[in-house]
């Protein structure tokens, strides 16, 4: 078992680059809410490395956004494995297309990661009903939340998903990290990713859930200058995928 010490930045209080990772296929009405996510980040030193097993996929002339294309249907554990493969950052944080990200996640993780972290995130989050304006309330309690977290690079090397689960897969990746690096995660306080609902999820469709509470639980517990304009994107989005809808 590798020891933790090995794995620490050679460059004290400097994370360096951050990489932003993404697994996607045929969710075009998505992309511009990914973009947006990611270009509103107030730390500077970032890529954002898209595996996309899409038929077409769009191009970008943002030269910090890298695709990574493999073929139509390959499963997310696999594409997850190929966008650590890709990535270039000291740290790594996951970026789906579909959640909301916090303006200062990658900064906020950072931080709390210092010289000596390994793994650090959040244990709250919210699950948000895009067509309802909607939410609910998730506490993980004991783990950080895979969306949110960040973890070291050079912690990942012999840690894969497993590429037989179709879903969940997250979940015991995470623990193998912990195993293999014997770190206990640093816990921050912020709601640094909310989970989208939709009619298109892989793991938390939207008939899944009773959303109790407004959206703007989810603005205030975030904070009204981080929450920014998340309620005109989500009109944005409302209206890209309701046309999506109306055109099959």
């Amino acid at each position: 078992m590798q020891d933790p010490i090995d794995i620490f930045s050679s460059v004290p209080g400097d994370p360096g680059l951050v990489s932003c990772l993404c697994v996607t296929e045929e969710r075009p009405a998505f992309l511009p809410w990914l973009f947006w996510n990611y270009r509103k980040q107030d730390y500077q030193a970032r890529e954002l490395v898209i595996v996309d097993s899409s038929r077409e996929t769009p191009a970008t002339d943002d030269p910090s956004v890298s695709i990574v294309r493999c073929r139509p249907r390959t499963n997310v554990a696999t594409k997850r494995n190929l966008a650590v493969e890709a990535a270039r950052g000291t740290l790594i944080t996951w970026f789906d297309d579909d959640d909301w990200q916090h303006p200062r996640k990658l900064s906020i993780l950072a931080a709390a990661l210092g010289e000596d972290g390994v793994l650090a995130g959040p244990r709250q989050s919210w699950f948000v009903d895009v067509y309802r304006d909607r939410a609910r309330p998730h506490d993980a309690q004991r783990n950080v939340i895979f969306n949110g977290l960040g973890v070291r690079r050079a912690a990942l090397d012999g840690v894969r998903f497993d590429e037989q689960r179709a879903r969940a897969a997250d979940t015991a990746w995470v623990a193998a990290v912990r195993r293999q690096t014997r770190c206990s995660a640093r816990v921050v306080s912020q709601v640094l990713s909310c989970w989208l609902c939709h009619g298109a999820n892989i793991s938390n469709p939207v008939k899944r859930y009773v959303f109790r509470q407004p959206l703007s639980d989810v603005a205030h517990a975030v904070g009204a200058a981080d929450w920014g304009e998340t309620g005109q994107e989500l009109a944005r989005l409302r209206t890209r995928l309701k046309g999506a809808t109306a055109d099959r």
